[in-house]
């Protein structure tokens, strides 16, 4: 399918679309992608070697207040089964909208670069 982008979901609901690709943040997840409010988070990235943030500022998951870039970088590299489960579950938060405090249910959207309007 294809739809599915955190930039992409607001604009095909306002079209209509009420069935988007539901596997869309987990696979792009299990292979380093991690969308955030900060935007689009490739954790393979070299320049998250010894980064000790957060996968996400602002989430309070288990994944985001135990691990650092680093590490789940460190994780994609080593090839472990579990970077796959603690890149999918910020991922899924910023999805649902429960990644950040007193967001206001959006998520933290609202003031991300995926706010399309």
């Amino acid at each position: 399918m294809g739809v599915g982008y955190p930039d992409e979901v607001a604009e095909y609901a306002r079209m209509g679309v009420d069935m988007m690709d539901c596997v869309l943040p987990t696979r792009a997840a299990r292979h380093g992608l991690l969308f955030t409010s900060e935007g689009r988070l490739n954790i393979k990235n070299r320049q998250y070697a010894e980064d000790q943030g957060t996968a996400e500022s602002a989430c309070n998951c288990m994944v985001c207040r135990r691990y650092s870039r680093a590490y789940l970088r460190a994780s994609m590299a080593a090839q472990e089964p579990l970077s796959a489960v603690l890149n999918t579950v910020p991922t899924w938060r910023f999805y649902l909208g429960d990644d950040a405090e007193g967001a206001g249910g959006d998520g933290g959207r609202a003031n991300s670069q995926y706010n399309s309007q």
